[in-house]
């Protein structure tokens, strides 16, 4: 009888024994992971510093490149990527971009006029004659001009090639066209036709858009090769090569400049280049700038990306902040 009780005793000690070792361990485990948390927490706290310290470091530069010059173009310091540079626990690097140099889907929300004179075409027509172009030399067979402009404009009805809420409400899910300018180049996704190509062709059509907030010209000086050849239907690849080659020299100071170099590669007159390529839809001077940022701190792997707006007094503006975890 003393044995039993004696093996009944043991066994109750090594049960308390084992669920205070199962207690202690998930103790333990909580203890760890909460460390890890804060120490997480804390590490992205102190990896935002650094990425509000890079935005105002970008705003002072902005501004007093403002001051300096006039003309803004990819040899100046702004446009030079910031490389991997360590700190105390850390690393920040980034590349400033012109949002200038690519196309603004907002820019169609210039009304299309019902009348026009012979011989004129307003700005409206001329930028949707560029997404258009954009679209058709990127090999997508896309009416990109009257679908962005029935997203972004305020009334119900579409466009010639365009499409509306009553479209989109057939989808499944059922959504609104935005009727209001956009946010991001990825509402663009959302369009009729948009929407049913793969990734990789949603990728390259959306490589060259931008979302601003008002109108702007296309800046020459910066903008890409795809851009450039959709300017005019006479710009041809070869063309739009040889003026990239040649800012890398000599950026245009003027327009003047650049039609000059226009009218010596195409075989056009000034007049015709003139008029294909207004002041209305090009410019060598940029006023949004957009900031592509990562800061590496401890457990942290930040990436920040912000839209700048320098207005004509040189004072720059924080307008939109992206944050997110770098792909690699």
């Amino acid at each position: 009888m003393v044995t039993k009780q004696r093996g009944f005793a043991l066994i109750t000690v090594l049960l308390v024994a084992a669920l205070v070792a199962i207690i202690s361990g998930q103790l333990l485990g909580q203890q760890n992971a909460q460390i890890q948390r804060s120490g997480y927490m804390l590490h992205q706290a102190q990896a935002m510093s650094v990425a509000w310290g890079l935005e105002s470091w970008v705003k002072q530069g902005l501004k007093l490149d403002g001051e300096n010059n006039k003309v803004d173009h990819l040899n100046e310091v702004w446009a030079q990527p910031l490389p991997p540079i360590p700190f105390e626990e850390g690393e920040i690097s980034g590349i400033l971009l012109d949002a200038q140099a690519n196309l603004n889907v907002n820019n169609l929300l210039l009304p299309l006029p019902e009348q026009e004179q012979e011989g004129e075409t307003s700005s409206a027509k001329m930028w949707s004659a560029v997404f258009d172009r954009y679209a058709q030399q990127q090999g997508f067979n896309v009416p990109l001009a009257d679908l962005i402009g029935d997203w972004v404009d305020q009334d119900s009805e579409p466009r010639l090639s365009g499409a509306e809420s009553d479209q989109y409400l057939l989808n499944q899910p059922a959504y609104s066209a935005a009727n209001l300018p956009m946010v991001s180049t990825q509402e663009v996704l959302n369009l009729a036709g948009v929407n049913e190509l793969n990734y990789q062709q949603r990728q390259l059509l959306l490589t060259n858009l931008s979302a601003l907030p008002k109108v702007v010209q296309i800046n020459i000086n910066t903008a890409p090769q795809a851009v450039i050849q959709a300017l005019s239907d006479w710009v041809t690849v070869d063309i739009a090569q040889a003026w990239i080659n040649e800012r890398l020299v000599t950026p245009a100071e003027s327009l003047q400049n650049f039609h000059d170099f226009m009218v010596q590669a195409s075989g056009l007159t000034q007049e015709e280049v003139a008029k294909a390529l207004p002041d209305t839809l090009i410019s060598v001077h940029s006023e949004f700038f957009i900031l592509n940022g990562r800061v590496d701190f401890g457990l942290v792997q930040q990436q920040v990306s912000a839209l700048f707006y320098r207005d004509g007094q040189n004072q720059v503006k924080l307008l939109q902040r992206w944050l997110s975890v770098p792909e690699s």
